[in-house]
Parts: C-alpha cells; structure tokens; sequence
C-alpha cells in the first residue's frame, strides 16, 4: 500500500519546475532512531547520494565528496551521482521504493520538503543527532532551521540558501537620474523607478521570473500574508486551499500586469534567461529574480542588489528562502549506513564545504560559520553579497516569512501563474485569482487524499 500511495504522490506533483526559489506540513511518521554510536563500529559503510545541483556545482559536489571519502577512508564511502533536475529526482524516487533501491541520502528542493514528509522514507536529523555535541544546529540560519523542521526539531540538513531579490541595473538608473544609493524600498517605488526609466532611457524598466507564481509569493510574504491555509503549512495540519485574493495581492499584481501591457515591463514568459541577458546587455532596469542569478546579471560593476521590496510594514513580513536540503532515507537501510549517511550530511554542512559551495554556485551559506572561511571571507567582501545576507538575517521566521509548505505546491504554481496569464489577456485579476484558489483548492484536494491512503 505504501509504495501505490507514494507513487501516487508523486504523480499527483509532477510538473516541470525551473524555480530556484522557495517554499510543507505534515508529521513525519517516522519511528527509525539510529544509536549514537560510531557508524564505524558496524565496519565500512557505503552511502550512495542522489544530487540535482548542476553547473559548476557537480565539479564542486564531487570535488567535496573525494576529500570526504579520504578523510574516512576504511570508514564511509559516499558514491555521489547527478539525477536531473528535481522533478527528475523526484519521479526516480518514487520508482526507487517500489524496487527498494533507494538511496542512503538525497538532495531535495524546498518545496519538495512536504513530499518528503508525507512519503514517510526518511529519517528525521533531530533522531540522528541524538547524543552527537559535535552536530551545532544554531550555526543554520533561523529561517532555514526553522523551515526544515517540525515541533520535534530539524528534519533534513539545509545545503544551500537563496533569496529572492531586487537586482538594479546602475547604467540605466544614473541614466534616468535616479540615485542608487537610495534604491526602491517598496513595490510603489519600483514601479516608480520602472516607469522612469523606461521614460528616460527608453529601455525596459521592470522584470521578473515568471515560469511560476514564485515572485507573487515572495511579494505576498513581504507583505505579512500567508497564502496556503491553514499557517501556511507550518504547522501539523495540512494544507487545505490558498488564498490569492487579499486587495494588497490583486492591487500589487494588478500594478505587475499594468507594467506588461504598457510595454514598461518586460513579461519574457518561461523564458527565465532572458531576463539575466536583457539586464546584462542594458535594455532592462529593475529585476526580481534569484540571488542564484548574480552572476549572470553582468559585471558586478553594473549590477546592484537591494532588498526584495515590501507591499506593507507588517512585523510578520521577510522573504522565505528558496534552496535545498538533504534528506537522509531510511527505507533498506540500516541504522550504521544511516549514520554515516548524517555524518556525510553533516561534512556538507560544515563551514569550509558551505563556503566552498557557496563561492561555485552563487547559493547563499547554510551555515553561517562559513563567513569566517577564506573563500567566505571572499565573498562577504562583496556589498551586494552582504544585502542578501542582511535580508535573510532579517527574516523573522513567522509563518508568513517562512512561505508555504505543501506537497502539491508544484501545481499551486502552476494554477496561480496561469491565472496571472489569464488576467492579462483581459480577465478581471480578482476574478482570475480566484479561479486561481479554486483550481489549487482542486489539486491540493486530490494531494491530500493520496497522502492519506
């Protein structure tokens, strides 16, 4: 029965997923509780890792892997191999517990973390932590810590953090007169800047990532407002339906779809890319995208980060992180390989690993002890990185902060953008983004009833 309902799970989510970007519920389940012993009392173990991060992020993983396996060389061999995208990952998954042949460790996205809950294959970092004093949980970042856990303590090991963010172009906003020392510090005042550049430069004054609703979360979670009911996921219930439909959402979406039919945005569809080469090559003046994206927006020189932009001054506003975590299984898998398994996920928590991951791939420190590394040291000495930083420092980990947690948060996604579409081929947007809450209420109703069987 469970491996018909994890199937079933995961072929209700499956959609392709470009995001790098953020946001689950629902009580583990789980009983495994690995001893506290040496997992090399049981003799050499084999852990096999499943990772999504691509780029010049699989030399680094791999790199990473090597200096792991010399240092407990007799002890843990850690065989790392690159699975796709998540989406792929997920579907191998699934496929994987019903061969029994899943793997010891696994790199998911954050919002797979409430599949990864409901599947009921892993197991819990708080029971493998049991007795450890050298595992330091604090050092994670309290929005990611805070993310990744239930009442009970963390769940999955946090690998890398990002943030949503503003990204300005210099060029065109001195162009236009505009003082970037003093950039937009809500969506009014981007809007503001968007128009005037467009009117003083001619180029395009606003753009965004628009494969999925993930900015219109972001922009609703800066605004204090939690959008998947009930807690926004947080807590023991599940999620039951979304809300879309707040004046401060359609009024900030509204603002969004004006912008795109004026012509003083840039709507590049699913076409992310082109919003990092419009920027680069000067035709673009304001971006909300990834902080994953700096080092495509073209020379540091020319780009500027600032705060995402807030929709109102609740307490409870901040912008929920995007990234990944690594989820140790236990299914087949004995309690010594389990271990080793969280000591291999612990080696990549540690300062120097985050740090030098964290240089290759443009993700944000898991572990903020990483800033007192030497390629850390590198990389805080960069303004733009320190924004990103104060942002997620700043995050007061409420429920609306931390973001939505829900296993069928792919099809949310897509029903709410392709309301958003809706409305701009002449839909009324309240109207489209309640079509929207009724089309997500539908998926997250078919979600759940395979979670329960």
């Amino acid at each position: 029965m469970r491996k018909h309902r994890l199937a079933t799970l995961a072929a209700a989510v499956i959609i392709p997923v470009m995001a790098l970007s953020a946001c689950g519920s629902a009580q583990t389940g789980n009983t495994a509780s690995p001893s506290s012993g040496s997992a090399a009392s049981e003799g050499e173990q084999t852990v096999t890792f499943w990772y999504s991060s691509a780029g010049h992020a699989v030399d680094t993983i791999n790199d990473l892997v090597s200096k792991f396996n010399a240092d407990h060389k007799g002890k843990i061999t850690v065989k790392a191999s690159y699975q796709g995208n998540y989406t792929d990952v997920q579907q191998k998954f699934s496929a994987a517990v019903q061969s029994k042949s899943t793997p010891s460790i696994m790199q998911m996205n954050d919002i797979a973390t409430a599949f990864m809950i409901d599947s009921k294959q892993t197991t819990p970092i708080y029971e493998l932590a049991k007795g450890d004093k050298s595992f330091d949980g604090s050092s994670i970042p309290k929005a990611a810590r805070k993310y990744y856990s239930d009442s009970k303590g963390l769940l999955s090991l946090p690998m890398s953090v990002s943030e949503p963010t503003m990204y300005i172009n210099k060029q065109l906003a001195t162009q236009a007169g505009l003082d970037v020392s003093n950039p937009p510090k809500t969506f009014d005042d981007v809007v503001q800047w968007a128009n005037t550049i467009h009117e003083k430069t001619g180029a395009y004054g606003y753009s965004q990532y628009m494969s999925d609703s993930w900015i219109f979360e972001m922009l609703s979670a800066n605004g204090g407002l939690e959008i998947c009911n009930p807690d926004n996921g947080q807590g023991s219930k599940q999620v039951t339906g979304i809300t879309m439909t707040k004046d401060l959402q359609v009024k900030t979406f509204q603002k969004i779809a004006d912008m795109f039919k004026s012509g003083v945005g840039l709507n590049n569809g699913t076409r992310n890319t082109d919003v990092a080469a419009t920027f680069s090559a000067n035709k673009l003046g304001l971006a909300l995208s990834s902080s994953a994206a700096y080092t495509v927006m073209g020379p540091s020189s020319n780009v500027i980060i600032a705060p995402f932009p807030k929709i109102s001054d609740s307490k409870k506003a901040g912008t929920p992180i995007g990234g990944n975590s690594l989820w140790v299984i236990k299914g087949n898998h004995s309690e010594a390989e389990q271990k080793a398994s969280y000591e291999f996920g612990k080696y990549l928590m540690s300062p120097h690993a985050q740090a030098v991951f964290a240089k290759s791939t443009g993700y944000l420190f898991a572990n903020e002890k990483a800033a007192q590394e030497p390629e850390g040291k590198e990389m805080m000495a960069d303004p733009n990185i320190k924004v990103l930083y104060k942002q997620l420092e700043d995050n007061p980990a409420s429920n609306a902060s931390l973001g939505c947690r829900a296993g069928a948060f792919p099809l949310i996604r897509k029903d709410v953008i392709g309301s958003f579409n809706d409305a701009l081929n002449g839909t009324d947007m309240k109207s489209a983004m309640k079509a929207a809450e009724d089309k997500a209420a539908t998926d997250i109703t078919s979600y759940n009833k395979a979670a329960r069987k």
